[in-house]
């Protein structure tokens, strides 16, 4: 608390003797990171460039990402909101961290990071301003978390600002992180196998540690080894492809960090012979990583994590449906219906992660879960839910129509309703993520095609193997309560996990799209909860207005506030500008 009353005092005498007030900013407290605005200097200088950074305060454990975020993760975002005549550039990047999990590895920062923005002040600018911004960012451990905060700071003008001693060390300390803009003599080549980079720079002979960071996302593949060959003040320098490289780039821009100084360097298309293995201890020792599980032990790990997700608060309540239909089974095919039900699973998670890899080797950056990662596809699941929820409290009846089609399928007796029910139970669990996942899915996400599709089965197959177990031995289903009267109640008590399940969702969607799409969603189910009423109503007048309903429903789902996706888990873009989920 002293320490605290001195910087306060000190900041207060700061500000008295120069005359100018001090600058204000409101710290932000989201979850695992706080942020804020702070400025350089104790006043914006009109007629001149400015530096402002959004200070990110990251709780041990977890960190945010760098422009290129590696192999998963999105990087940090400003979006800006500045008076009339003021202009912001983009963020100036410090170099990365490594942070490696399993075969995967990001790039990004920990602990207390600044990212620096230039502010350009026009020269008739007077008194105090505010400058504010949305920050969006994704914050990551074993699981990761999408966060977003509404920074503000209010300075005034002056044509002689000091710098604010408060935050002095740590824009040098920064700025000593930004890589330097060098025209060193730099090539490259692209082989079957491997990118190859020849740098010749004074500054590399003596140096003892040096590590490359591409700009370009899907260059290289971020946890391989870094093999390194130097001869005098030449570097050459070869990493595996990525397994979603396409072509040979024009150039291969990044920073290159020579013993903790880091230099912005552009190389060309030229020809480089790749660093053999036997070269690599002439080099610096890379940076230890982690080790990789194995095919093996990745499918065992993916089977695991796959039934610790039947525990996940994400899928559990969708288990209501297939506990009721467990209940409810005495035609002697409880077998079948399993098999029916694994298969909704395993097929769903196979043709999602299909659809992911294909759509990665197509240049997008998309990672397991990327369906949620539309606010659109979101308030879809919440009208479902939704609907469902009130179909099990017994408020309302599905007929087949379309918007009460997800009831009918899952609810169905038959082996359709097992199936579908299987699929839902995918769908929800993506956006999950269980004890022994993290190391497989990041195995999967750097193998090829086949291996990752089999990886993500075993997952599947996981998920689903606790039901699957119950209907190939009839024991288990034995110690289940027998049907009756008790079950009306069970069957309306059920609806309260779905209605959970929609509460969840509303809250990914409002990290997703903010209050406003949130809103937007909102009075979709009101419409929806309309539709529905109307069902007891047999009038030509009340099957339109259930038309006009449904359609009103889905038609908000076009509203401007769910178009400007938020990314989460483990969806990334390489566009530092880009909007993420």
């Amino acid at each position: 608390m002293k320490s605290v009353t001195r910087a306060a005092a000190f900041a207060l005498a700061v500000a008295c003797a120069t005359s100018i007030p001090i600058a204000r900013a409101d710290a932000v407290h989201t979850e695992h990171v706080d942020a804020e605005l702070v400025a350089e200097r104790a006043a914006l200088v009109p007629g001149a460039q400015n530096w402002i950074a959004l200070r990110l305060q990251i709780e041990p454990g977890w960190h945010t990402y760098w422009r290129n975020p590696g192999d998963s993760g999105i990087p940090t975002t400003l979006r800006w909101d500045l008076p009339e005549g003021f202009t912001a550039g983009d963020i100036v990047w410090p170099y990365p961290e490594r942070h490696p999990l399993a075969d995967v590895m990001n790039y990004g920062y920990a602990g207390d990071v600044l990212h620096l923005v230039p502010i350009t002040v026009p020269a008739d600018a007077r008194d105090r301003v505010e400058l504010k911004a949305e920050a969006k960012w994704l914050v990551c451990s074993d699981v990761c978390i999408p966060g977003k905060a509404d920074v503000k700071l209010s300075l005034p003008i002056a044509a002689d600002a000091p710098e604010d001693p408060r935050w002095h060390d740590a824009f040098a300390a920064t700025r000593a992180k930004v890589p330097q803009t060098v025209d060193w003599p730099a090539r490259f080549t692209v082989d079957k196998r491997d990118v190859s980079l020849e740098v010749t720079a004074a500054q590399l002979q003596p140096a003892k540690d040096v590590a490359f960071f591409p700009y370009a996302k899907d260059l290289v593949n971020h946890s391989a080894d870094q093999r390194r060959a130097r001869d005098g003040n030449t570097l050459r320098l070869s990493q595996n492809l990525s397994s979603f490289f396409l072509s040979a780039p024009g150039a291969i821009d990044g920073a290159l960090v020579i013993d903790g100084r880091a230099y912005e360097i552009s190389a060309k298309p030229g020809s480089v012979a790749a660093v053999a293995q036997s070269e690599v201890k002439a080099a610096p020792e890379p940076a230890p990583q982690a080790s990789s599980p194995g095919l093996l032990l990745a499918l065992l790990l993916a089977f695991a994590g796959g039934v610790i997700l039947n525990l996940m608060p994400c899928v559990f309540p969708v288990l209501s449906l297939k506990a009721l239909a467990v209940l409810e089974a005495h035609d002697g095919r409880e077998r079948a219906q399993a098999i029916s039900y694994t298969l909704g699973v395993v097929l769903s998670f196979v043709i999602v992660a299909g659809v992911m890899l294909a759509l990665r080797a197509g240049g997008q950056s998309l990672g397991w879960g990327f369906q949620l990662q539309s606010p659109v596809f979101v308030a879809v699941l919440v009208y479902l839910f939704f609907a469902m929820g009130l179909a099990l409290a017994g408020m309302t009846e599905f007929g087949v129509r379309f918007m009460g089609l997800g009831q009918s399928l899952t609810q169905s007796k038959g082996l359709g309703g097992s199936f579908f029910t299987g699929v839902l139970a995918a769908v929800v669990a993506s956006p999950c993520t269980a004890p022994f996942m993290g190391a497989a899915l990041g195995y999967a996400v750097t193998q090829p095609a086949m291996v990752a599709l089999l990886i993500f089965a075993m997952l599947g197959f996981g998920l689903a193997s606790p039901f699957l177990l119950m209907g190939f031995v009839p024991k288990l289903a034995g110690w289940l309560p027998k049907p009756g009267a008790w079950m009306e109640g069970f069957r309306e008590l059920m609806a309260f996990p779905l209605f959970l399940t929609v509460a969840w969702l509303l809250w990914v969607l409002t990290r997703q799209a903010g209050a406003d799409g949130a809103g937007v969603v909102a009075i979709g189910l009101v419409v929806v909860s309309f539709a529905l009423w109307t069902r007891r109503f047999t009038s030509t007048m009340a099957r339109v207005a259930r038309w006009v309903a449904t359609v009103a429903a889905f038609a908000l789902l076009a509203h401007p506030a769910l178009r400007s996706p938020h990314t989460m888990e483990v969806a990334r873009t390489a566009e530092a500008s880009s909007e993420p989920y």
